[in-house]
């Protein structure tokens, strides 16, 4: 029996309309990308190019700020810069971008890294390429990836490849698994060996069957090199110290990170895209997306452009077919809700959801709190939000760090499974401010 982690909850799946759908391009090039100068968690990037200048695909358009911060971004369409300005994003409020108007004629840049073999790859070359590709977290984190890789080298003896993808409804890693397989254990294997970890491991869930099988075909065929691990399907297993703790029995401790567990965890999609760096010298231009949800006319899996606007996506799916539509960003259960559909598709959005009313919460009225301790049995970080909200309420804010609430992360099971639906997730996170603002309510 594998070892898994505590809490976690069973949100019905949902991923039936796109799990068959293999990964298309856009019928419809978009005219014109947004390019966000924000796409890390890092902060914002400085723009490289001016409004008239010409750009080809894969053409540095912003580069990191000099004393660190933000992550190399490139153009996904050849064409003309026409402004840079504020536009739409997906995050929130809207943001500086770089708007290219698409000539059509994907035109590649001419000053893309050359090819390289599977012996010629060593950890300075590693770190470079990663960094100059622009990649970051592109499971949801955004964490610039160059900065991950340097910290665990020579600190970690594990690679984790999370492919587990526990949100209902999308599916973008699981095609990109059981298209790219290949290239996805190939990138693994460079990774594990320039940061001299000693395994790498594909981790999965027991319900991508074919993408499973596919993967062991593969093994077999190229002598190994990477382990696979498929787990039962639960929410979050796809966050980084549950997937750390299914797969080698560690325990990352709290406030830490996986790499003092000695484990290093990527996300599928950010293995392919490293891969695609070192080994041809493509920079993150392009990357998977699902639309889905039930107010989607043809759910699908799509490979688009960085700077898309969502509306194309969705204008690609067929429309809407029920008005008043929860449109969301990322997972129901993580996902941000988006406010405009002009905003571009940035290198961490994995899915573009439109929910119909049957398929959102139904009765939403907030009720008292039983006390039926639900919340504590679910929440994977070991955490009590019932006692972290009733401690706000009173204004026991002393009491708070006790709590340990700075372990949170924000994965939403308490407010999912509360009878009283209660909002604990905010709570959570107001409680999360206030210990890191010291004490400060405001």
């Amino acid at each position: 029996m594998r070892h898994t982690f505590f809490g976690g909850v069973y949100p019905a799946v949902r991923k039936e309309s796109t799990r068959r759908k293999p990964l298309s391009r856009l019928t419809k090039p978009p005219a014109q990308v947004y390019i966000p100068l924000t796409m890390s968690a890092d902060g914002p990037s400085l723009p490289a190019v001016r409004p008239g200048d010409r750009v080809t695909v894969g053409q540095v358009i912003t580069r990191p700020k000099s004393g660190g911060g933000g992550a190399a971004a490139h153009s996904s369409v050849s064409g003309r810069v026409s402004a840079i300005e504020d536009c739409p994003h997906p995050w929130g409020a809207p943001s500086p971008a770089i708007i290219i108007d698409n000539d059509g004629q994907n035109t590649r840049w001419m000053g893309r890294p050359g090819s390289l073999e599977q012996e010629q790859i060593t950890l300075e070359l590693l770190l470079n390429r990663t960094l100059e590709a622009g990649i970051v977290g592109m499971g949801g984190g955004a964490y610039p990836t160059m900065d991950k890789l340097r910290q665990a080298a020579g600190r970690v003896d594990t690679l984790i490849v999370n492919a587990a993808e526990c949100e209902p409804y999308v599916t973008a890693d699981y095609r990109l698994l059981l298209e790219r397989s290949d290239q996805i254990l190939r990138g693994a294997r460079a990774i594990a060996r320039c940061l001299g970890a000693k395994r790498a491991i594909l981790v999965t869930e027991g319900d991508k069957i074919n993408a499973a099988e596919l993967v062991e075909r593969r093994l077999r065929r190229r002598s190994g090199g990477v382990e696979l691990c498929t787990v039962r399907t639960r929410y979050p297993l796809g966050a980084e110290k549950q997937i750390v703790q299914t797969a080698t029995r560690r325990e990352v401790p709290p406030g830490g990170t996986p790499i003092q567990a000695a484990c290093l965890v990527l996300n599928v999609a950010t293995v392919f895209a490293i891969q695609e760096a070192i080994f041809k010298g493509q920079a993150l231009t392009h990357r998977a997306v699902t639309v889905s949800g039930g107010a989607v006319s043809r759910p699908r899996n799509l490979w688009v452009p960085i700077g898309t606007p969502l509306s194309l996506l969705l204008e690609e799916a067929g429309g809407l077919r029920e008005e008043n539509p929860l449109i969301l960003t990322g997972g129901p259960m993580m996902g941000t809700v988006l406010r405009d559909l002009q905003a571009p598709v940035v290198k961490n959005t994995n899915s573009l959801l439109c929910l119909s009313p049957w398929e959102q919460k139904k009765d939403t009225r907030e009720t008292v709190c039983i006390r039926c301790g639900k919340c504590v049995e679910t929440c994977p970080m070991h955490l009590a939000p019932t006692f972290i909200r009733r401690a706000l309420r009173r204004g026991e804010l002393d009491r708070l760090p006790k709590f340990h609430v700075e372990d949170c992360i924000s994965c939403g099971c308490c407010s999912f499974i509360c009878p009283a639906n209660i909002p604990l997730v905010e709570w959570m996170v107001k409680a999360r401010n206030v210990v890191e603002k010291g004490g400060d309510v405001s």
